[in-house]
């Protein structure tokens, strides 16, 4: 199209030309010729704009096809890649759940007001407050309305020529440090569990991250209203190294030492090695039970110079437990937890007795506790159900002559819970508790405390 319209204008000043020739006007030769160099100009320009016009044309359906093929390049690895990755998440199952709890809970403490609030949250029976010696005080309740024990979890499983990798990352919002009750109630989210464990072999595992320590059966925790339960329970979550061998379980698990200081003050401290834990499970179709033993290395080290070492000694603790379920008849079942050794401590009742306490050389002396706990279970109806828990712990103190500070070494723990839940759908639950602890100390001062829980709860 550009060729005919510029061989069109360049016809015309040939005719033009010839036309002035032919005249023979003289007279108009000079003013016809300045015209028709006029129109030449014009056309020369006419000629390189549209010369310039072709080249960029050109140059963009250049361009336009090197962006057309990078483009085409992109979407080839971009496909490649996603195929890639199904490739690689095709054999991996995802999984998350938890649950929305809201608790409504109403305490009377007989011996005033407990001097932390953790307490008001879920029984931490050690917060229980006691009389002051010869003392008398007025009781004290409280009405707490939570729902901190919320939890989220997500969960992997992939298989491989390994074996099985699978993961878990769970977290509620319990314990936080963050948040009050003036307005809007902003509790931060805190770890519950994050591990990973591979099945290289039917019944063999490997499992590294933080999770319920091998030396607590989860099972064997009565399926009360309260966050933890009760006071005679193991109770303990912690990073490991743990090893399952069909029905062994051997594991390597984070250490960390309470003690009673000379002056009754708690001392916290490091241990050098971690705590060893051994596991055997057994059972069969009605009846299943564990049977573990923890070692422990406790240590302790005065800096209060902190460039200097002051006062030091070690010593060795241990603990057992017994713990199970017995099915008795349909779903009701009976559900059992003995616990004895030297330095539970943080491992029973969330630290209900310490490890130890310093004698007046400054070395360390474990002190032996004993725990029991029972709970049954009973279905009253498909729909509605109960659960009856009773429970103690305590601790052999030293005497006065032994440890100056033994008065005030808790001595005894007790605690009942009775409950009813109404499950009128899966997933949902109502339920309303009633619970009962005391505790006592060496020297004979004691507290007790009433609660009364409602709950509703929705597992997704």
């Amino acid at each position: 199209m550009n060729k005919k319209r510029l061989a069109l204008a360049l016809s015309v000043p040939l005719l033009s030309a010839q036309m002035v020739l032919a005249s023979g006007g003289a007279e108009n030769v000079e003013s016809r010729i300045n015209a028709l160099e006029a129109q030449i100009a014009e056309l020369k320009a006419m000629l390189a704009a549209t010369q310039s016009q072709t080249d960029a044309n050109a140059k963009t359906l250049q361009t336009t096809q090197v962006q057309a093929s990078e483009t085409a390049s992109g979407l080839e690895t971009a496909v490649a890649t996603l195929d890639s990755m199904k490739g690689k998440l095709s054999n991996t199952e995802f999984d998350y759940g938890g649950f929305i709890q809201l608790d409504s809970i109403t305490t009377t403490y007989q011996e005033g007001k407990p001097g932390n609030r953790l307490i008001d949250d879920f029984l931490v029976a050690s917060l229980i407050p006691v009389s002051g010696p010869g003392a008398q005080t007025d009781s004290y309740t409280n009405t707490n309305i939570h729902n901190k024990t919320s939890r989220v979890f997500f969960k992997t499983k992939t298989p491989a020529d390994a074996g099985t990798i699978s993961s878990h990352v769970e977290m509620d919002f319990m314990l936080s440090g963050a948040g009050d009750e003036r307005i809007s109630n902003s509790w931060n989210p805190r770890l519950r569990h994050a591990f990973v464990k591979w099945d290289y072999e039917p019944g063999k595992s490997v499992l590294a991250g933080q999770t319920w320590s091998t030396f607590f059966n989860v099972g064997a925790l009565p399926g009360v209203l309260d966050f933890v339960g009760p006071v005679g329970t193991l109770f303990n979550r912690q990073p490991m190294i743990r090893w399952t061998n069909g029905n062994y379980q051997f594991a390597l698990e984070n250490p960390a030492t309470r003690l009673n200081s000379l002056t009754g003050t708690r001392l916290d401290d490091a241990e050098a090695m971690p705590d060893i834990v051994v596991r055997y499970n057994g059972g069969d179709g009605s009846h299943s039970y564990s049977l573990a033993g923890v070692m422990r290395t406790l240590q302790y080290e005065d800096r209060s110079n902190l460039a200097l070492e002051g006062e030091n000694d070690k010593a060795m603790g241990y603990g057992l437990s017994l713990a199970g379920k017995v099915v008795t008849e349909g779903k009701n079942n009976l559900k059992y937890m003995l616990n004895y050794g030297s330095a539970l401590g943080r491992y029973l009742g969330l630290n209900a007795f310490n490890d130890g306490y310093l004698n007046a050389q400054g070395d360390i002396e474990t002190i032996d506790q004993t725990a029991l706990t029972l709970a049954y279970e009973h279905y009253w109806t498909p729909e509605w159900r109960s659960v009856f828990s009773a429970s103690v712990a305590s601790a052999d103190n030293p005497s006065m002559s032994d440890y100056a500070a033994a008065g005030g070494l808790a001595k005894q723990y007790q605690s009942f819970h009775a409950n009813l839940q109404y499950l009128p759908a899966p997933g949902l639950m109502l339920g309303g508790e009633l619970l009962f602890a005391s505790k006592e100390l060496e020297d004979g001062r004691d507290g007790d405390m009433n609660r009364l829980q409602l709950s509703v709860k929705y597992a997704f």
